[in-house]
């Protein structure tokens, strides 16, 4: 029998790459020795990750702990529980939760539960051997002083002890991949308004129109806008849904008909999935209704201004001295700038990482965001800032 054991490490506030190490022969009572394959050993990979079951950081934290060595050292081949899985082999998943200091040294280590179920009996036994071993980077509050933080650690012991049940590509009956399934009728990301930009180029090029449509941008749609989402209904009338309301259901009735009377929008070419779908935004005027047509290469997240990091750079570069780069981002509130900030690539310098968090708060200046039509928005997510 062979056993191929693959270990998943969870981080939280960390990164890290793959690790491999030499595995042991395991006897075990009435059972035929279980001996690792010699072309698979295990894989040990770490990433960052932030489960939400878990709160978010304090406000006043810049930094969260991270690793200052591989991850992936912290658990070894050896320390695989294989004779305690093959009694139980439903017990597969161990999470660790580090408490690390302000010196970045684990001062407690506690087992929990995985998706509701407890741990295994052998978890704490993983406890002393990765708070022996891991080293960690301590958190950092906006003042420039070092703060406790938890390091959470989900290790996945996959232990397979068939080769042919590990999965592999599905094959058709004609050698070739399997056909993606059609859409449904409306995809889930075009009901919200505005739409993805990459969901309007799944379903092929946009439509024709019997009339002109407005590329976006131009001069500013006079009254409440109208959102429209238009199908290929190979029927002859096209579909129509409203994604945005104008708050008046009998004018957004009428940019519909408009749309199906007027405008008569069709796709001339062809692609393999039955439903096509496409976004126009529209606006009152006078008896009828003016047509913008959305452009997935307008749309773009709010981000810095044309040249703001390499201003931000000589001032940080005062502080940051021999340092390589920082990288840090925030969520922007409604007035366009950041309320908090997050060090996701430390320079390794605590001095630095603050001053590169309170310029970017302070003094960066930011593009705003703008939607399918071309149109600002008020916030869109999160923004990054990289400093050399």
């Amino acid at each position: 029998m062979r056993a191929l054991i693959a270990g998943a490490l969870i981080v939280v506030a960390g990164s890290a790459s793959a690790a491999q190490a030499q595995s042991e022969p395991v006897a075990v009572p009435g059972r035929p020795p279980v001996v690792a394959d010699p072309l698979r050993k295990i894989q040990i990979v770490a990433f960052a990750a932030e489960p939400y079951a878990w709160a978010p950081p304090p406000p006043e934290m810049i930094r969260r702990t991270r690793p200052d060595t591989d991850p992936a050292t912290w658990l070894r081949e050896a320390d695989a529980p294989i004779a305690a899985w093959l009694a139980n082999p439903a017990l597969t998943n161990v999470t660790l939760v580090l408490q690390v200091g302000t010196e970045g040294t684990v001062t407690k280590c506690t087992t929990q539960a995985v998706n509701g179920a407890a741990p295994p009996a052998w978890a704490g036994d993983l406890c002393p051997l990765v708070a022996s071993r891991a080293k960690l980077v301590p958190a950092l509050k906006d003042d420039g002083s070092r703060m406790t933080d938890r390091f959470i650690l989900n290790a996945n012991f996959a232990f397979n002890p068939y080769t042919r049940n590990l999965p592999g590509p599905l094959i058709s009956s004609n050698g070739l991949s399997p056909a993606p399934p059609p859409p449904s009728e409306f995809d889930a990301q075009l009901q919200a308004w505005p739409p993805n930009p990459r969901s309007l180029g799944i379903f092929g090029r946009p439509p024709a129109f019997q009339l002109a449509v407005e590329p976006p941008g131009g001069a500013p749609l006079a009254g409440p806008a109208i959102g429209l989402l238009i199908a290929d209904a190979r029927s002859g009338q096209p579909l129509c849904r409203v994604g945005q309301s104008s708050g008046d259901a009998k004018q957004d009735q009428g940019a519909c008909d408009h749309v199906r009377k007027k405008l008569k929008p069709y796709w001339a070419d062809t692609i393999r999935f039955p439903v096509r779908r496409w976004a126009l935004l529209l606006g009152p005027d006078g008896k009828g209704f003016r047509a913008v047509q959305a452009d997935p290469n307008v749309a773009g997240r709010a981000g810095l201004a044309t040249g703001e990091p390499d201003r931000l750079a000589v001032l940080w570069r005062q502080v940051a001295g021999p340092v390589a780069r920082v990288g840090v981002s925030g969520a922007l509130g409604p007035d366009g700038r950041p309320g908090n900030c997050r060090v996701y690539d430390s320079s390794g310098n605590d001095a630095a990482d603050v001053l590169a968090c309170r310029l970017f708060r302070s003094e960066a200046r930011f593009a705003p965001a703008r939607d399918v039509f071309g149109r600002s928005l008020s916030l869109d997510g999160w923004v990054n800032m990289n400093l050399r």
